[in-house]
């Protein structure tokens, strides 16, 4: 359960395919109790598909205060913007604009009985609320990508997107001895 204890909640698994990067990611979320979701690709597939996959699991994380484990592999990344958005989400913990006004206003509604159970006796802004939405987002969704270190994408990713670096636990697959097998 190591990927769940991390202070930013990511974590770059670098692999072969086959080295169970995917296999141990579902048995981490099993055992942390958190909801698992994996992009699923389609031809009409694009950046507004990936941030309505985003709302759940920020809902589940932020207003419920339960874990979500949000899985990507290279094969998965259809678009640059895709790893754009990550690397927004892993230096602020927001994506911008991701809900409209009236869902934006119905989770500051649904948050602040959480905040004021916690910091009894304040008055919080919609400031407030955002920010404490927000710190539980960070604290409960948890990002794992799954990429192959075969050939250049890994680094030309890397120096496009840094926080998928500096924002991330990173942990290399090495192939498995024969005695593990």
């Amino acid at each position: 359960t190591r990927l769940f204890s991390l202070s930013r909640g990511c974590a770059l698994l670098v692999g072969v395919g086959g080295s169970g990067k995917q296999s141990l990611t579902r048995l981490s979320a099993y055992i942390g109790q958190c909801t698992f979701f994996q992009v699923t690709i389609t031809k009409m597939y694009n950046a507004t598909n990936l941030l309505e996959d985003f709302k759940p699991l920020y809902r589940r994380a932020g207003v419920q205060g339960k874990g979500a484990v949000f899985l990507m592999t290279d094969k998965e990344v259809k678009e640059e913007s895709f790893l754009e958005y990550i690397n927004i989400f892993l230096n602020t913990g927001e994506l911008p604009n991701l809900f409209p006004r009236d869902e934006l206003d119905a989770i500051i509604g649904e948050i602040g009985p959480q905040y004021e159970g916690i910091f009894k006796g304040s008055e919080p802004t919609q400031d407030d609320l955002w920010a404490f939405f927000i710190d539980r987002v960070r604290a409960n969704l948890h990002i794992v990508l799954c990429f192959s270190p075969v050939g250049d994408k890994v680094r030309i990713r890397a120096q496009k997107f840094p926080a998928l670096i500096n924002g991330c636990t990173v942990d290399w697959f090495l192939p498995w001895p024969a005695q593990a097998l």
